[in-house]
C-alpha cells in the first residue's frame, strides 16, 4: 500500500476515531475553562501520535473496502476533510465562548461531514487507483 493511501486511510481507524472524539472533546471542555495550552496539548499531541503510529505501523489494507475507507481515497476527501476541520474549530470557539450553542452546532457540522462519507460510496463501487 503506497503511503498516500496510508495517510487517508489510518483517518478511518478505529483508535483513530477514538482519539480524535476524545480529544476533540476533552478540548472543547479544557477551552470552556479558558485552559488554552492545556486544551492544544489535549487537542493535538495525541492525535498527531496514534496518526504516525498507524501510519507507519499498522496493516490498514481491511480498511480500503469500508465505507468510509472508500469515502477517504476518492476526490472527494478534501472537501469533508475541510468540513470536519470547520466543526471542529466552531466547537472549540463555542468551548472558549462558553456557548454550548456553537459547540453544538460545531458537532452538527463535525456529524454531517462524518454522515456525508459513510453515505458518499455503495457497497459495489471500486476506489480508483492502483492496489499495490
Amino acid at each position: 500500500m503506497h503511503l498516500q493511501e496510508r495517510i487517508l486511510l489510518h483517518q478511518v481507524h478505529p483508535a483513530k476515531l477514538a482519539v480524535d472524539w476524545g480529544t476533540g472533546l476533552g478540548a472543547t471542555w479544557l477551552l470552556w475553562d479558558q485552559r488554552l495550552v492545556a486544551a492544544l496539548v489535549v487537542g493535538f499531541v495525541p492525535s498527531i501520535l496514534v496518526s504516525l503510529y498507524l501510519i507507519f505501523r499498522v496493516d490498514l489494507t481491511r480498511y480500503r473496502d469500508t465505507p468510509l475507507g472508500r469515502y477517504f481515497l476518492s476526490p472527494r476527501t478534501r472537501p469533508g476533510d475541510s468540513l470536519r476541520l470547520f466543526g471542529l474549530v466552531v466547537m472549540w470557539a463555542g468551548g472558549w465562548y462558553t456557548s454550548l450553542p456553537l459547540v453544538l452546532a460545531g458537532l452538527a457540522v463535525i456529524l454531517f461531514a462524518w454522515g456525508k462519507g459513510l453515505l458518499a460510496q455503495k457497497p459495489g463501487q471500486s476506489v480508483p487507483g492502483p492496489h499495490p
